[in-house]
């Protein structure tokens, strides 16, 4: 079991609420889409939640590096006085991945199988594309 994770997880979630709540003060089909798919974000994060094991925490890591990603691609369609919580959604949901990417590095230490290097790349993979979605959001904000 991976200990650690399960706060860091719950930080995606919170992201994601953060999200909906900025696409609720909108209207249009296109911030309904991303209300809808920041809620699904939200629940896939709710089920990783729980459990300590490497596959979860990868899946954790990489449904937070998603939910920055939708954040940011994002802001823009928002009214202004939202921007902010979909920004903050960003930097919480990118920190999340972020922090569970490590964590899974470390619970995976030195293995040195095929299982191992892959869920070690999905696992950078997600820090990658977390800090992407923190990058662009400085020209979107």
């Amino acid at each position: 079991m991976i200990s650690g994770h399960m706060g860091v997880a719950s930080a995606g979630v919170l992201a994601a609420e953060l999200l909906v709540e900025a696409c609720e003060a909108g209207d249009g089909l296109h911030l309904e889409t991303v209300r809808g798919l920041a809620k699904d974000l939200g629940r896939r994060l709710r089920l990783q939640v729980g459990a300590g094991e490497i596959d979860p925490l990868v899946e954790a890591a990489l449904t937070c590096a998603d939910l920055a990603t939708l954040a940011t691609c994002n802001v823009a369609a928002l009214p202004d006085r939202c921007r902010p919580a979909a920004a903050a959604a960003t930097h919480l949901a990118a920190g999340a991945a972020r922090a569970l990417a490590a964590l899974g590095e470390a619970g995976i230490g030195d293995a040195d199988d095929a299982y191992a290097g892959n869920a070690l790349r999905d696992l950078r993979s997600a820090g990658w594309k977390a800090d992407l979605a923190v990058r662009q959001l400085g020209g979107a904000a």
